[in-house]
């Protein structure tokens, strides 16, 4: 954002906080009353201004000869501005998104942030009187997460928060096209050191399987149910989705909601094609339902690369690598010291596993120290966010001679934008995001050297 946006931006937001100042104190007394006409108006306002203009522009000219431009900025001015006092006083993303939290200092730059990844998509269907509410999406290039609400009779009593349900059916998919493209992608992006056959081996395995087989059984999408009250059930349906296409189409199909057959477990096993595990019992949404929707917007990470060297309980690490998310941080690291190999179950006859050697590491006390090392993250602006206390991912990756590598990550207490974090607190030592290299750099091909064949 350049800094006449940012000016811009907080001009009007001052503005409407002076304009509205008593309707933002009662705000949680009353609701502002839009029509439906203003909403649909201000939301396809707020998602493409210039071609919100053109469109108004084109319809007057039919009508009445050419708008005046003057007019138009106008009235697209006092739309955004009565758009971000409401969006301001209702929290409408945080609504929609509340398990990733809000910064209770500041709620409305959270709403901010999160505003920036979101995508309003208010879709409704009703099927055998249940009815499903797709609210929204937020993507911020790793992880796409969807605001569904599903209102239905005679739902079992003992679904409540963090029951798991039967949700095997449900499924997105892509236009045929852009999920080969993806697909594409995705395995290049991993497939890193594969010989060119090998990779194109690996996408046709994925071909073969067919858009609905890739997504149900390789990326599958989750629905962990956040919330029941009375015939109501709120889902934050989420999977990994990266951000391989620009503004990609999707579609979420829905079908079967249930609770699962008793005594056959809570999971779905796919293997060698065939299907193993539990089926639906009690049908909350029977379907099938399909929503189409684009996303329109990205806050994508800010990526750097560097040599940080750090050691936490005699444990040695070098971090290469971090990645700062607007809800979550990961780091690449590479152990610097051995450690004891992994022990596993040996076969029968087999000979006895080496004893551990008391000069080396062992893969509990790297995991603890692992899981506790970022401490937390300094803004910008010199506020300290404490994430000592907050969960994330840990791989970790041992080889035969016992070094090892790997990355993890830790969540937020709430939206953060990755351009506003300015240092990284490794287990006491702060690391300056300044001065690693942005990883866009590192990844820039070098310039050919003179008389170089291409």
């Amino acid at each position: 954002m350049t800094q006449f946006d940012q000016l811009l931006r907080r001009g009007l937001m001052d503005a409407n906080l002076a304009q509205y100042e008593r309707t933002l104190q009662t705000a949680d007394a009353a609701e502002m009353d839009f029509s439906l006409g203003y909403l649909q108006e201000r939301m396809r306002l707020l998602a493409d201004p210039w071609g919100w203009m053109r469109r108004r522009e084109l319809a007057g000219s039919r009508r009445r000869g050419r708008l005046n431009w003057r007019v138009i900025a106008l009235v697209a001015a006092l739309l955004l501005l009565s758009a971000c006092a409401y969006a301001v006083a209702t929290g409408q993303f945080s609504q929609w998104f509340p398990w990733v939290g809000a910064d209770p200092k500041a709620p409305e730059v959270s709403e901010e942030v999160l505003s920036r990844t979101g995508t309003v998509i208010e879709q409704s269907q009703t099927v055998d009187g249940a009815t499903a509410t797709l609210n929204a999406a937020v993507w911020d290039g790793g992880t796409l997460r969807l605001s569904l609400v599903v209102k239905a009779p005679n739902i079992p009593k003992e679904v409540t928060k963090g029951t798991s349900l039967y949700t095997e059916e449900c499924s997105i998919t892509l236009p045929e096209e852009d999920w080969r493209e993806y697909l594409r992608k995705d395995e290049e992006a991993h497939g890193e050191g594969l010989s060119k056959e090998l990779l194109e081996k690996s996408i046709q395995n994925f071909l073969d399987m067919g858009q609905a087989g890739y997504w149900n059984r390789v990326n599958v999408l989750n629905f962990p149910l956040v919330s029941r009250e009375k015939d109501t059930l709120t889902f934050e349906a989420w999977m990994s989705f990266k951000d391989y296409l620009k503004q990609p189409e999707i579609t979420l199909h829905l079908e079967n909601i249930a609770t699962y057959e008793d005594g056959k477990g809570d999971k779905v096993i796919w293997q060698d094609g065939k299907r193993t595990g539990p089926g639906p019992k009690d049908v909350i949404l029977k379907g099938p339902m399909e929503f189409t929707f684009q996303l329109e917007n990205i806050l994508p990470a800010a990526k750097y690369t560097g040599d940080v060297k750090v050691t936490a309980e005699d444990v040695p690490l070098r971090f290469t690598g971090f990645e700062v998310g607007a809800f979550e941080m990961k780091a690449d690291y590479d152990l610097l010291a051995q450690m004891n190999p992994v022990r596993v179950t040996r076969p029968e006859g087999a000979p006895p596993a080496a004893a551990p050697d008391p000069d080396k590491l062992s893969e509990e006390s790297v995991r603890k120290v692992l899981r506790g090392i970022i401490k937390g993250l300094w803004t910008k602006d010199g506020v300290y966010v404490d994430l000592s206390q907050w969960g994330g991912s840990l791989s970790l990756i041992t080889s035969e001679d016992g070094t090892a590598n790997g990355s993890l990550g830790v969540t937020y207490p709430y939206p953060i934008d990755p351009a506003g974090v300015a240092a990284v607190d490794l287990n006491g030592t702060r690391v300056e995001l300044g001065s690693l290299k942005p990883a866009a750099e590192q990844a820039a091909p070098a310039p050919a050297a003179a008389g170089a064949k291409p």
